[in-house]
């Protein structure tokens, strides 16, 4: 499986309910985040999902930080420029097709059978346009897409209970620019 990682936090709980509910044994955290900002928070991130893969042992794919190939994709995808959207709208839609693309790009031409993005067990996130927009992708790609029957709010504090004891850093914001505080 291909797992997208969008932070340590986020995949925490989703690991741990992979390798203990679903017993699944190939595991690779696909760390594809072209929209986080600056690239010094693009890097903590990465830094703490390289941790966790080694700590649980699996798999690790950093795809190169491309911000500016992000940038212009969000720009020439919406009507408005970036900054006039709220959190969790059109503009976080179309972050969320630029980088599920990709993902499904790089599991088809690495012949994964099955993919899944840590996104979809996000509490502040619009999961269900996720979900359906990633299993549009799979069947065009001919792929299977993992949804996860997790409770998000109960996957969030498990996901705080682990950054906790793995000491990893916990970001304030969903990643862009756009999103800071």
């Amino acid at each position: 499986m291909l797992l997208h990682t969008c932070c340590a936090t986020c995949a925490l709980p989703i690991i741990e309910y992979l390798l203990t509910e679903e017993k699944v044994g190939d595991i690779t955290l696909y760390f594809y985040n072209p929209n986080i900002y600056p690239e010094e928070e693009y890097n903590k991130r990465l830094k703490d999902v390289e941790k966790i893969a080694k700590i649980y042992k699996l798999k690790f794919v950093n795809e190169n930080y491309f911000y500016d190939e992000w940038l212009k994709y969000i720009k020439k995808s919406l009507p408005q420029s970036p900054e006039k959207y709220l959190e969790n709208s059109d503009r976080c839609l179309s972050c969320f097709h630029f980088r599920l693309e990709k993902t499904i790009e790089f599991a088809k031409k690495n012949n994964f059978d099955e993919f899944a993005t840590t996104l979809s067990v996000n509490r502040f996130k619009n999961i269900d346009y996720i979900n359906q927009y990633a299993k549009k992708l799979a069947k065009k790609y001919q792929l299977v897409y993992k949804a996860f029957d997790l409770n998000p709010n109960k996957a969030y504090k498990l996901g705080l209970k682990l950054t906790k004891k793995y000491n990893l850093y916990r970001q304030k914001y969903c990643g862009c620019e756009f999103s800071m505080i």
